[in-house]
């Protein structure tokens, strides 16, 4: 309701004042464009009377109902706004804080003995994960490890002709749903060769074949043309922690 009066106030108002705000507040969407003599007329009133009522509302004028109107509809606006922004910064925290409890400082140890003891580091990924990937082999690289990125399907049906026994390999991965990861895990466990998965959700197949699992907490971001997009933060928080290790 726009206009918003106390019962007190509102039994002020003569039946034709009622009438008139009454009108004005069902149809608050066409006030813009929407004159005296036009509310008088649908209301079986006087321009007169309309006026009187609006500034038994404490409006001024018209304009002054109309200007009122506006600057509601733009505070609604940044109510909304702020909302929305408040929620996706929430998201952002309870991700990070999350993470940081769920991780194992022993297992983020291993993950970082299997990187520093391994003759080449293979980084297997799909999709906007494949983003997080391509940081930490950036990292990776300066620090002057080996990396190599394994994104591409074929290449993943033929890890265990790739990879070598003092290889390891990292599995960075949302939600697992991508069943070619799995797959490659099961090639790269008959060479031999050490396996760490990311993931943000607990007791999956990767998980279970990894000699290392390092967990973190991922909420959705949107949906987009059918599909869920979900937050990498999480990961980049894991491989951060672990690109920090490496460099001191």
């Amino acid at each position: 309701m726009f206009i918003q009066l106390s019962k007190e106030g509102y039994n002020t108002l003569s039946e034709s004042e009622k009438v008139i705000i009454d009108y004005i507040n069902e149809h608050v969407d066409t006030l813009m464009d929407t004159s005296i003599t036009t509310i008088a007329r649908k209301t079986f009133t006087s321009p007169a009377t309309v006026s009187r009522a609006i500034r038994k509302c404490g409006y001024q004028s018209m304009s002054d109902l109309r200007y009122s109107y506006v600057e509601q509809q733009e505070q609604r606006k940044i109510s909304n706004t702020s909302h929305i922004l408040n929620e996706s910064l929430a998201k952002s925290y309870r991700e990070t804080a999350q993470t940081i409890d769920q991780l194992d400082t022993r297992k983020i140890l291993q993950t970082i003995e299997y990187i520093q003891f391994a003759n080449r580091i293979f980084l297997v990924s799909r999709g906007f994960t494949t983003l997080v990937s391509e940081e930490l082999q950036m990292y990776l690289q300066l620090f002057g490890y080996t990396t190599i990125i394994v994104k591409d399907v074929m290449w993943m049906k033929k890890m265990d002709r790739i990879v070598e026994k003092n290889d390891t390999v990292i599995f960075l991965s949302v939600n697992n749903s991508t069943p070619e990861l799995f797959e490659a895990a099961q090639a790269v466990k008959t060479v031999g060769a050490k396996i760490v998965t990311c993931c943000c959700k607990e007791n999956t197949n990767l998980e279970k074949i990894a000699d290392v699992a390092l967990i973190g907490h991922s909420e959705p971001i949107a949906e987009a043309k059918g599909l869920t997009i979900s937050s990498r933060i999480p990961l980049f928080v894991i491989t951060r922690t672990i690109i920090e290790y490496l460099a001191q």
